[in-house]
């Protein structure tokens, strides 16, 4: 027996699609700044659909259906207007492969690196990757314990602008992604992103660490003029 054709996505389904795939297009639609005469114009330019008038009907339920998703937002701005901002520079990212017994390794280091516990010091355990972030400081020793070898990559310069929130980051969805969707639309990259517990850590290169900290600054101390929650009056 034949097997069932997939059915192909709707045209609300691939407006929808369209605009969660562009941040900017949907913050003017919480904003509610935008034409959708022009949006379905646009998104039909770009995605083939043929009938303006169900992308403008998609767009426009779509927008309906934030008025509705507010709430959680305002639970988000809560989150992070009562966070706080560290930063650490001279910062080294280490990756390896992932290995066990180079894990020991660095967990062996690591245990009289950790003495003072003012270093920064965290290891991330990926599927094919061990990443080690330090301080410069530390570096030598990592890269000492794990034996130079030459499948270690090292990317030096950079520092680390942390985020430090309060509890209720844990039980509120969202958070990390406002705050890595502010570094992107500012145009700056993330090398390395860390969330542990209350604490979000972005790792940005030297020359990109004061815009960074300015544009998360701007969020946790947002100017009263912007303290709106996007969609209001």
């Amino acid at each position: 027996m034949p097997a069932a054709k997939a059915s192909s996505p709707t045209a609300a389904e691939i407006a929808r699609r369209y605009i969660e795939e562009h941040p900017s297009v949907r913050d003017c639609l919480g904003y509610d700044i935008i034409n959708f005469t022009s949006l379905g114009r646009k998104i039909r330019a770009e995605t083939g659909l043929a009938n303006q008038e169900a992308v403008e009907v998609a767009c426009r339920r779509y927008r309906r259906q934030m008025r509705v998703e507010h709430p959680l937002e305002g639970r988000v701005l809560e989150v992070v207007t009562g966070s706080r901002i560290e930063v650490r520079t001279r910062v080294v990212i280490i990756t390896a492969p992932n290995d066990w017994d180079l894990l020991g390794h660095v967990l062996e280091v690591g245990r009289s690196l950790l003495a003072d516990r003012r270093h920064l010091l965290q290891l991330l355990q990926g599927p094919g990757a061990l990443t080690v972030l330090c301080e410069e400081d530390l570096a030598e020793s990592i890269l000492g314990s794990l034996g130079h070898r030459p499948s270690l990559l090292v990317h030096r310069h950079l520092s680390a602008v942390t985020v430090r929130s309060p509890e209720a980051i844990v039980e509120t969805p969202g958070v990390l992604a406002f705050l890595a969707g502010a570094l992107f639309r500012a145009g700056i990259n993330s090398l390395e992103l860390m969330s542990v517990f209350t604490d979000s850590t972005f790792i940005v290169r030297e020359e990109d660490v004061l815009h960074a900290f300015r544009v998360l600054n701007d969020l946790v101390h947002p100017p009263e003029s912007a303290a709106a929650t996007p969609g209001s009056p």
